[in-house]
């Protein structure tokens, strides 16, 4: 229990760092989860998971490290719709399901980034692993998303632009060693009509398919066969790290208060 306060305790403080100005890329936060996005013009899809459809998409993962999860790396892509309306699949062309946007169209205002219980395989209605309840929940407004571009993606005339997502979460996830949870990722788009944004799934494939809600008429988790998604888990830096930055906080925030006095 003491150790966990103090991971904690550390999670505080490196939240604190980034509001404060320093970069995420200074904290050195460790990656401890890592799906690299596919970028094979017969493999890497982006799938629609935002609430202008609306519609989500999870993807499972297991916790190797208990300490505190701080930040997330994801992957996604725009398009626009050209089969009346929107689509949840992937489009395998531009005649077929929609032409790729190549730059962000702005109206993406934030991402809902919500940890879920893992219900397996047999044990609930869908009868496949999916989400069970939420233990984390937050919304990131897009201000604090860092968006960049990763690569492109070559199918016959059609080209899409791959968009790297780097975020802090606003508060630290405290996740349980051993255990499986599921993270889903859905971009706030209140204007986008008809742009369409999705996550982007992965080469690496891990334990269960990837779900996504929205289409199925009857409101559950549907399984994307064969799809796993795109996504980095980014926990507490070891405590020798975090105490150096603090004692540097310290350090600034005393040069400023010996400031003001003088």
């Amino acid at each position: 229990m003491r150790e966990r306060k103090i991971f904690l305790s550390f999670a505080v403080l490196i939240v604190a760092l980034i509001f404060l100005g320093i970069s995420a890329n200074a904290i050195a936060a460790i990656v401890k989860w890592s799906q690299l996005p596919s970028m094979e013009p017969m493999d890497g899809y982006s799938f629609s998971s935002e609430t202008q459809v609306p519609s989500s998409v999870a993807d499972d993962f297991l916790c190797k490290d208990g300490r505190p999860v701080i930040g997330l790396t994801w992957w996604g892509s725009y398009w626009n719709p050209t089969r009346g309306g929107v689509s949840y699949y992937p489009y395998p062309n531009s005649d077929t399901w929609g032409d790729p946007v190549p730059n962000p169209p702005g109206t993406v205002t934030g991402f809902v980034v919500t940890f879920w219980s893992d219900i397996p395989t047999g044990q609930g209605i869908p009868p496949w692993s999916h989400p069970g309840t939420v233990v984390y929940g937050e919304t990131i407004p897009f201000s604090q998303v860092k968006e960049t571009i990763y690569g492109t993606i070559t199918r016959g005339s059609s080209v899409e632009t791959v968009f790297q997502y780097d975020a802090a979460l606003p508060s630290p996830f405290e996740q349980e060693l051993g255990k499986i949870y599921w993270l889903s990722i859905q971009a706030l788009d209140p204007n986008g009509d008809p742009i369409q944004w999705g996550w982007h799934e992965s080469t690496d494939l891990w334990n269960d398919n990837a779900v996504q809600t929205g289409y199925s008429p009857y409101g559950w988790w549907d399984f994307l066969p064969g799809e796993d998604m795109a996504f980095e888990i980014k926990v507490v830096p070891i405590p020798t790290t975090l105490l150096l930055l603090g004692t540097g906080l310290l350090g600034i925030l005393g040069l400023k208060r010996r400031s003001r006095l003088g």
